[in-house]
């Protein structure tokens, strides 16, 4: 039993279609970080993926957003209360002796004390402020060798998309 053509080239354009894989959805490993990021896929260690072939979700990049803040007094039960926030607080020591001097006969003596500053519960704005991400031990969130990432293939497996970060559970 032959087949006609028209039944040929439905099967030829299907064949086509399935081979060229649109878009999968595959785990990798960051083996180099920014900027000369490179990729391995899962389960092939050997083939290594370049930077000019990956592009990279923007959260996962050194970004840098401006922003504005502003925390206000609120009216509860109507009365105004005071912002809740402190933005920063620092204390500092301080300490200073003076010696006898030459021609005042001074004692010896010392000056301690301790200044605290603070701004907290009031209210604030800040203008033109600038967000920067970082993660649990207080450093940039970006990319790192051995990060597990998603990774999405498009154009035929000529390009990569690091989506995010995965993590597994053990």
């Amino acid at each position: 039993m032959s087949l006609s053509l028209g039944q040929l080239i439905k099967q030829h354009s299907m064949k086509s279609v399935q081979s060229l894989k649109l878009m999968e959805l595959m785990e990798a490993e960051v083996v180099s970080e920014p900027p000369e990021l490179k990729i391995k896929l899962k389960g092939s260690d050997k083939l290594i993926i370049p930077k000019e072939l990956i592009v990279v979700a923007e959260h996962l990049c050194e970004v840098k957003r401006k922003v504005n803040l502003v925390n206000k007094a609120k009216i509860v039960d109507g009365k105004k209360t005071k912002g809740q926030t402190t933005i920063g607080e620092q204390e500092f020591s301080l300490s200073f002796s003076k010696e006898k001097h030459p021609v005042y006969p001074y004692p010896i003596h010392t000056h301690t004390g301790k200044v605290k500053v603070a701004l907290t519960d009031r209210e604030f704005t800040m203008e033109q402020g600038e967000l920067h991400y970082i993660n649990d031990d207080e450093e940039d969130d970006l990319l790192k060798k051995g990060d597990k990432v998603m990774v999405i293939s498009f154009e035929g497996g000529q390009r990569f998309f690091i989506a995010d970060r995965i993590f597994q559970y053990e």
